[in-house]
């Protein structure tokens, strides 16, 4: 039997070395994400570059390069993630003999020339000097630290179980048992990943702005007092302006003004830019950090909050949702990062639409749900736009299933007791108004209007009059439903006795039968 032979050293300027070293470079400067790919074949056997799409494209057969010349002449370098354009933007780079030329094959034709200046700067420049953060010169020197201390103490090479912590419960036997630690008690947990799910517009990014302000000012919010500390808020949804109005908003309906924010809050709005936090190896699947996420820690080390807020993991999470193992590493990412750094993260996501259609709230995987510790759900009213409710639907150290009624009101949430607040109070005072006044005119032209739905339905009757001053149907049935309550319209039977029919007038209008009435039932 014959052994397999090594592959020959390709030659500097063969395809194969170009491609490769074209990688190499970009993957090295790591202002895009990079794959060596092979494109699709004509009838003829060659490429196909019209149909290079993201979706057509495949993979080296077990990584290597192919010895079939015909078919090593379908590979280039797949290139999207592109700093500073759309994360659906990709691009192929081809050999037209020893000339690379690079193709868009999906995105906005405006990235293109943004996308050509930094892959031709990478190509030609020489690798990166990879230079430590402060972080990781900190980390270095603790590492060395806690490994000098460990040799002096015992100059035998410790087993290898001594990487683990091994505890004996009976050491704690004495010790007082140290209190849960929360952000927001019930809800969120300190040093810990707490997932908000909520479908788009529902308020969620607000929820969790207005949690992160009382937060640093100190001052409760909902009936609930979350942890004063400095808090952090990464927005990938989210400009500045849009930030400033929301938190001005907050600040406004809870008395106070934004200066007191001064040194304990720090917002990064990030809206239309590349922030993902980690992103997927192409080729071990597996999800690396990216610059943003040292930039964060950076942040976090530097600004020591107690609540982080990420939202959203749509635009933060660089993997495949659905994917188990790349969900649960960046949790786990994160998880890390809420432990060493004593830090709350609050993560926001939308979710899928079976998760919608089920109530549960979630999105892609279960592995959301499985790798954080707490996780709440904010749903909307579909009778009542203004209405809230945020349930818990999963606390590993608290109550599953505690539920807050919310109304959205002035640019905040408030709680929702179920009393008409001063505005809405004005607002059903005005509906109530004009649809006595409609019901009088009304029954003064002989027209019959009544309470229940059909032909004759009040509501929808002056809904169409134009005399509403802007009261829609939706508001003239609550003001009928609240003014039959307390009396001040009625329903009277109105006709023969033999073929009677509901009327709806004032109260103060009903002055008996008329004569007609009377005729009609005699």
């Amino acid at each position: 039997m014959t052994s397999a032979q090594p592959r020959a050293t390709p030659a500097p300027d063969s395809r194969e070395s170009l491609v490769f070293g074209i990688y190499d470079r970009l993957r090295d400067h790591d202002h895009c994400a990079v794959d060596v790919v092979l494109v699709p074949t004509m009838a003829d056997g060659e490429p196909d570059w019209a149909k290079a799409d993201p979706a057509n494209v495949e993979a080296l057969p077990a990584d290597e390069w192919p010895e079939d010349e015909r078919v090593a002449s379908r590979a280039a370098v797949l290139v999207d993630h592109v700093d500073g354009c759309w994360t659906d933007s990709s691009f192929v780079i081809r050999l037209n003999g020893d000339t690379p030329e690079l193709i868009q094959i999906h995105g906005r034709e405006e990235d293109r020339p943004v996308a050509e200046q930094i892959i031709a700067r990478d190509i030609g420049a020489e690798p990166p000097v990879s230079v430590a953060s402060k972080l990781q010169e900190s980390l270095a020197k603790l590492t060395e630290k806690f490994a000098r201390e460990r040799e002096a103490a015992n100059d035998n090479t410790p087993p290898a179980g001594a990487v683990l912590e091994v505890v004996d419960p009976a050491d704690l036997a004495d010790k007082p048992v140290p209190p849960r630690q929360w952000y927001v008690e019930g809800m969120i947990p300190a040093r810990n990943v707490t997932l908000l799910s909520g479908d788009g517009g529902t308020g969620k990014s607000l929820l969790a702005l207005q949690f992160a302000v009382a937060g640093a000012l100190g001052i409760g919010t909902l009936g609930l007092n979350p942890a004063h500390g400095r808090t952090l808020v990464l927005a990938a949804e989210e400009e500045l302006d849009e930030l400033h109005r929301r938190l001005s908003d907050i600040c406004h309906a809870h008395g106070t003004g934004m200066a007191g924010l001064r040194n304990m809050m720090r917002v990064i709005p990030a809206a239309g830019r590349d922030v993902e936090l980690v992103r997927a190896d192409p080729r071990s699947k597996a999800v690396h950090p990216t610059k943003v996420m040292e930039a964060l820690i950076d942040q976090i080390v530097t600004f020591q909050p107690s609540m982080v807020v990420l939202d959203t993991s749509a635009d933060l999470f660089g993997g495949d949702e659905i994917n188990r193992s790349q969900v649960r590493q960046f949790v786990s990412m994160l998880r890390g990062i809420a432990l060493k750094l004593d830090v709350a993260v609050l993560l926001l996501s939308h979710p899928s639409v079976a998760g919608m259609q089920t109530g549960t709230g979630l999105s892609g995987s279960t592995a959301w749900n499985n790798s954080v510790r707490s996780r709440l759900y904010l749903t909307a009213d579909k009778d009542d736009e203004d209405a809230r409710l945020l349930k818990g639907m999963k606390s590993n150290y608290g109550r599953k299933g505690d539920e807050l009624k919310l109304r959205w009101q002035d640019g905040a949430f408030v709680l929702d007791d179920g009393k008409p607040t001063a505005a809405a109070g004005l607002l059903n005072r005005r509906a109530d108004e004009k649809f006595r006044e409609l019901l009088s005119a009304i029954n003064r032209t002989g027209q019959r209007v009544a309470p229940t739905k059909g032909v004759n339905y009040a509501p929808s009757i002056m809904a169409m009059r134009p005399d509403t001053d802007g009261q829609d149907k939706k508001a003239l049935e609550g003001a009928m439903h609240r003014l039959l309550a307390g009396g001040l319209i009625k329903v009277v039977l109105d006709g023969p006795r033999s073929k009677q029919r509901q009327r709806l007038i004032v109260t103060a209008e009903d002055f008996g039968p008329d004569r007609e009435s009377e005729q009609e039932a005699a």
